[in-house]
């Protein structure tokens, strides 16, 4: 009975080696305005620069948001939408079209830099496409 305590005990601890050895995690809050004001509703998006690491999204409301990714300088792309001007008929509304430019999303400049543990005021300011 001590033998089997004692390899139960061993494997627990190496499996919370494991699991949680694989890297640093960073708890990432902060705020997203657009042209001032808080963005209504959004995603947001952290990738590693160098891709080794899985990608966290969150999702910004009332231009807050929160997620846990791992540690490390991150490439940050935030998208949000608005309703289109032109209604298509086959749809009966208009489609939605992109908020923000792509200098926030595909070809974001925006990096973060996320320590382990918690990374709050991670803050950005967009604009708004015309």
């Amino acid at each position: 009975m001590r033998r089997l305590f004692a390899t139960f005990t061993m494997m627990a601890a190496f499996a919370f080696l494991v699991g949680c050895g694989g890297g640093s995690h960073g708890d990432v809050s902060g705020s997203v305005k657009i042209d001032g004001k808080p963005l209504p509703a959004g995603d947001i998006i952290f990738e590693s620069t160098d891709g080794s690491a899985p990608v966290a999204h969150g999702k910004i409301k009332d231009g807050q948001y929160s997620l846990k990714t791992t540690s490390g300088a991150k490439k940050v792309r935030i998208s949000a939408t608005r309703p289109g001007k032109n209604v298509d008929p086959s749809m009966g509304a208009a489609p939605q079209e992109a908020l923000i430019g792509p200098e926030y999303n595909s070809n974001t400049q925006l990096i973060a830099d996320v320590k382990p543990g918690a990374n709050s005021n991670v803050n950005f300011d967009v604009k708004a496409l015309p």
